[in-house]
C-alpha cells in the first residue's frame, strides 16, 4: 500500500523521484496490475491516495496510543483531509444505486436539498454539489477541527452558495421536511444514538424522501471481520450489520429498504 501511496503522489504532484526508487514502485505497481493507475481519474486517484493515507494514520494511532479512549477525536489535518477524500468515493456510489432507480435518478436531479451527516472536512459535500447542481448541500457534524477545514475546503470552491456546514449532531437534527436526500454514515454512529439520528433524519425527510445507510461490508474472512471491528469501536462507531441497520429502519417507518453495493469498500442500505 505504501508503494502504491507513493506512486500515486509522484503521478498527482507532478514529481519525478529518484529513478531508482520510481522503477522499483512501477514494478511494484505493475506486478499488481500495469493499467490499475492509468484507469483512474484525479479524483479517483485522490480518493485512494486519501484511503491509504488514512489507513496509515490511524494505525500509527492505534499503535503510538492503544490506551486511547475510542471517538473520532484526530486533529491531525492529514487524518481528517484524508479520510475527506475518501468520503468522495460516496458519490460514485450513490451516482450506481441511481443508475438502477429512476426515483432516486429524479431526486438527484430537481431541485431540492441533500443532507451529509458526519460531514468531516467537507469534501463529500463538495462533491454532491458539483455533481448534481440543482441540489443544496448541508453537511453536520460535531468534530470542530474537521469542521474549520471544510470551512477552508469550501471557500477554495466556487459553491459557497450551495453548501451550508454545520456544528451539530445529527441526534441533535430539528430540521422537519427539509431534506430530499439524506447521507448517513452508520460505522460512525454508537449504538445509543442510532435509534436517535434515525427518528431525526427521518423527521428531515421530506414525504418520498430517501436515506441512504452506508456500511462497511464484511470481509470474507475471519480476521479482516475482526480488524474491521477494531477500526469501527476505535473510531467511537458501533459494528453494524446491513440487518440490523434494516430493522432500525423498519421501526422508524421507512419503506422499500434494501441492499446495494456500488463498489467493494462500501454497502448501502437505503
Amino acid at each position: 500500500m505504501a508503494a502504491i501511496g507513493a506512486e500515486l503522489r509522484l503521478r498527482l504532484d507532478g514529481l519525478k523521484g529518484d529513478a531508482r526508487v520510481r522503477s522499483l514502485l512501477q514494478n511494484v505497481v505493475n506486478r499488481i496490475d500495469s493499467t490499475v493507475l492509468d484507469e483512474i481519474n484525479p479524483s479517483q486517484a485522490q480518493s485512494a491516495l486519501g484511503l491509504i493515507r488514512t489507513s496509515f494514520r490511524q494505525a500509527m494511532d492505534l499503535l503510538e496510543k492503544p490506551e486511547r479512549v475510542p471517538g473520532w477525536a484526530y486533529e491531525d489535518p492529514v487524518i481528517l483531509e484524508s479520510q475527506g477524500q475518501v468520503s468522495r468515493l460516496i458519490v460514485r456510489g450513490i451516482q450506481a444505486a441511481a443508475a438502477q432507480r429512476p426515483d432516486l435518478t429524479s431526486t438527484l436531479q430537481e431541485p431540492g436539498t441533500f443532507l451529509d451527516a458526519g460531514a468531516g472536512v467537507g469534501w463529500l459535500a463538495i462533491e454532491a454539489a458539483q455533481s448534481w447542481p440543482a441540489l443544496r448541500v448541508v453537511g453536520v457534524d460535531c468534530w470542530r477541527p474537521a469542521l474549520d477545514l471544510a470551512h477552508k475546503n469550501l471557500a477554495q470552491s466556487a459553491l459557497a452558495e450551495r453548501v451550508e456546514f454545520r456544528l451539530q449532531r445529527i441526534e441533535e437534527l430539528t430540521d422537519a421536511a427539509v431534506f430530499t436526500l439524506a447521507w448517513l454514515p452508520a460505522p460512525f454512529i454508537g449504538e445509543e444514538a442510532m435509534a436517535i439520528a434515525l427518528k431525526r433524519v427521518h423527521q428531515a425527510l421530506q414525504p418520498g424522501g430517501w436515506l441512504i445507510v452506508g456500511l462497511y461490508p464484511p470481509p470474507p474472512d475471519e480476521l479482516g471481520q475482526i480488524l474491521t471491528k477494531l477500526r469501527i469501536v476505535r473510531s467511537g462507531g458501533h459494528p453494524w450489520t446491513a440487518t440490523e441497520i434494516q430493522e432500525w429502519l423498519r421501526t422508524v417507518a421507512f419503506e422499500s429498504i434494501e441492499t446495494f453495493s456500488p463498489m467493494p469498500p462500501v454497502l448501502f442500505v437505503l
